[in-house]
């Protein structure tokens, strides 16, 4: 509400605006009901973009983008998810290129790696066949950049819970169990970090 009244004063004010669309964007995973989640997801992508009409170099806004965007992936068509897939890792970059380290691009990417890497052999096929060429990534590649997120930040449950995920899929049973041990030790400071916390155990 403060931040909805703060940008009535000043539209313009793209630190007001990615702040506004985090703030949807974090609602929109505390909520249960399909509808009510993708109308928050709308609500920060519409924000982001107008922030970044007004700032196209602007960090934060790169990276909203990015996660809004592939937080959109459940909830759009085969076509789009396709189609935006290129995209999120080309803001994510340009986000990490003006503000190196950032632990929100980095595991956006390592998310967009993982997912990338999970498509299996019929599928891409089949969207290649249908919608033109689909990105490429490894498993290995998302690792990276989870494990770069934990250099930076120990304390991002959710990452960790990546880290151990990740290492599953590379069939490397004792570094998977190692992570998942570090998560189900943690204190989940809200009810979304308790999630992964129970995923983790």
């Amino acid at each position: 509400d403060y931040l909805e009244e703060e940008l009535k004063k000043d539209e313009n004010n793209c630190e007001i605006i990615w702040r506004l669309a985090r703030g949807y964007f974090n609602q929109a995973d505390c909520e249960n009901e399909r509808d009510i989640k993708v109308q928050y997801i709308n609500k920060s992508l519409e924000l982001v973009n107008k922030g970044l009409e007004i700032d196209p170099n602007n960090a934060d806004l790169l990276k909203w983008w990015a996660v809004t965007t592939a937080g959109l992936g459940d909830y759009i068509t085969a076509k789009e998810k396709v189609a935006n897939a290129p995209k999120i890792k080309e803001y994510a970059l340009k986000s990490l290129s003006i503000k190196p380290n950032d632990t929100v691009a980095l595991f956006v990417l390592g998310k967009w790696a993982f997912s990338v890497a999970s498509i299996s052999w019929i599928e891409r096929t089949l969207a290649n066949t249908l919608f033109g060429a689909v990105p490429n990534a490894t498993f290995e590649e998302a690792l990276q950049y989870f494990l770069d997120v934990y250099k930076y930040d120990p304390t991002f449950i959710r990452n960790i819970v990546s880290i151990g995920d990740t290492y599953l899929k590379l069939s490397n049973i004792e570094k998977a169990k190692e992570y998942f041990l570090i998560a189900a030790s943690m204190t989940p400071k809200s009810q979304f970090e308790e999630k992964f916390v129970q995923e983790a155990k």
